[in-house]
């Protein structure tokens, strides 16, 4: 009897380890991209960061249990385009670029957070919330509109809310930035201390 007991709690116990390796939610794709390259995002709704990170290189993580999800990196020289497509619920996605990278960006809906990359940017989404990153030393040109929502430019002393806000603003810096969004809040904010 104790043989089977031994025999039947060494087995339960290997099962659940057998168990426990094959259910793995964490998920990257990466791929080699030089700093100072284009990189175009056509996103599926859902949830978004995308920041700075190896100078060399793009790395995308998510941590999901629907295999349906799909993300696909196409480099070509120093171009990138980045697709998401299936069902992105209860998905956070985390999209490293090299920091001096130009940002082209179309979402249906969700939440974007952009932070600690230098270089133009191209945003729109349909409906959610947008957050970037901006130093206004940085900039030559700076618009935002939002139909529906708020709209607030912290670092350029700019906040509206209502219908139809929109701002335009011109300085000293080489990078241009445009953000909209149809319906939600978009916020322009001073970039955390970079480590």
């Amino acid at each position: 009897m104790m043989q089977f007991v031994i025999t039947l709690t060494t087995g339960l116990m290997l099962a659940s380890l057998v168990v426990g390796q094959t259910v793995n939610p964490d998920h990257f794709i990466e791929r080699a991209f030089p700093d100072g390259g284009n990189v175009r995002l056509r996103l599926s709704s859902g949830e978004y960061a995308v920041k700075a990170g190896n100078s060399n290189r793009i790395f995308i993580r998510w941590r999901s249990e629907n295999s349906k999800l799909k993300i696909d990196v196409s480099v070509s020289g120093s171009d990138a385009l980045i697709r998401t497509d299936g069902p992105t619920k209860h998905v956070k996605t985390v999209i490293e670029i090299p920091m001096h990278s130009d940002l082209y960006l179309r979402m249906r809906a969700g939440d974007v957070r952009i932070s600690g990359i230098d270089g133009n940017k191209d945003v729109h989404l349909t409906a959610g919330d947008l957050k970037i990153d901006m130093q206004p030393e940085s900039y030559s040109y700076v618009r935002g509109a939002v139909t529906f929502g708020d709209l607030n430019a912290g670092p350029l002393g700019i906040s509206k809310d209502g219908i139809k806000s929109s701002f335009e603003w011109y300085g000293g810096g080489k990078y241009r930035l445009d953000a909209s969004l149809f319906a939600g809040d978009l916020t322009l904010v001073a970039p955390a201390l970079r480590q």
